[in-house]
């Protein structure tokens, strides 16, 4: 396949794909973005990366691009319109197209297209995008927001509390800071989400203790004082150990970085408390070195506990 003098040898797209796809899962958008615009090239309507594709830009607040990929997957004729239509919405509320919004949802529920389990989702994207228009005056640089209770937030799922925080980041946050700090000492939420609640609050330079609980622990911290995700010195005391024990093996090196950084997403503010930065690596190359032999081996608890979160779902 040639295209733009590029010349695409079989099979290079299904790996480029399968970089992609694999990179969503993982929470690695940057990458995931680099493998989907490859394909994006040479096969601009494929319904099988067009969503996570998507995703992938919205999560980088690449909102225009993102924008474009979903409406070529509502054009495409996906079988999963609804949530193709979701993820839109989302995209178009970040862009501030209220109006456009509110024909969209309102068609949708003339037409009696919302499945009733998704009828409570789509009415509340409905009142946010109405609340931020009614807030949006012309000569603001930038628009307020409506805080919304910790009740509201926690019966929403998943993908809707991680797309309200989001809005929250774009805002003056001021009147949300005291229900984000609920947020972040709700042990039923998921682990990502927790994160992003508190790395709002560092950004707000929040000086109040919080306790977080994750994976059956908790630690109290102060969010002004902690490093943001992967950026304390421990992570990177980590990292240059295992860049030695992999120097010859950047295959397996690039596994073990991302497999620390996601652990230094969805664990934060943990950083592997009670055990040494030697223990730590070590755990690591074990970690790694079963995936790539496909052994079982035997693994001691912090082994076993970074392999739990590694393969952790937060979407």
């Amino acid at each position: 396949m040639k295209r733009d003098n590029v010349i695409l040898f079989p099979g290079s797209l299904e790996r480029l794909l399968d970089e992609g796809l694999d990179a969503v899962e993982d929470g690695d958008y940057e990458r995931a973005i680099k493998a989907f615009e490859q394909v994006y090239r040479f096969d601009t309507d494929h319904q099988s990366y067009l969503a996570p594709y998507a995703v992938a830009l919205y999560e980088t607040k690449d909102f225009v691009k993102a924008k474009e990929i979903a409406e070529k997957l509502l054009q495409s004729g996906t079988a999963n319109y609804i949530d193709a239509m979701e993820l839109y919405l989302a995209i178009s509320i970040q862009l501030q197209l209220y109006d456009e919004v509110e024909m969209a949802i309102d068609a949708l529920f003339e037409e009696d297209a919302i499945p009733e389990e998704m009828v409570n989702k789509f009415n509340y994207l409905r009142q946010l995008n109405q609340r931020l228009s009614d807030r949006y005056t012309p000569d603001e640089t930038r628009f307020h927001q409506e805080t919304f209770t910790l009740e509201e937030f926690l019966e929403q799922p998943v993908e809707m509390q991680q797309n309200m925080l989001s809005t929250l980041e774009s805002g003056d946050i001021t009147s949300a800071i005291p229900v984000i700090a609920q947020i972040v000492e709700q042990e039923e939420l998921r682990p990502l989400v927790v994160t992003f609640a508190l790395v709002l609050l560092y950004q707000v330079e929040y000086e109040q203790p919080v306790t977080v609980k994750k994976f059956g622990r908790e630690k109290t911290v102060i969010p002004s004082k902690i490093a943001l995700p992967n950026q304390d010195e421990r992570t990177a005391e980590v990292l240059d150990l295992l860049g030695v024990q992999f120097e010859k093996d950047p295959s397996m090196l690039q596994l073990a970085i991302e497999a620390v950084q996601k652990y230094g997403i969805l664990d934060y503010p943990f950083s592997w408390d009670g055990y040494s930065t030697e223990e730590v690596a070590k755990a690591y190359a074990q970690y790694i070195h079963s995936m790539f032999s496909g052994n079982q081996i035997e693994c001691n608890d912090l082994c076993t506990f970074i392999r739990h979160i590694d393969q952790e779902t937060d979407r």
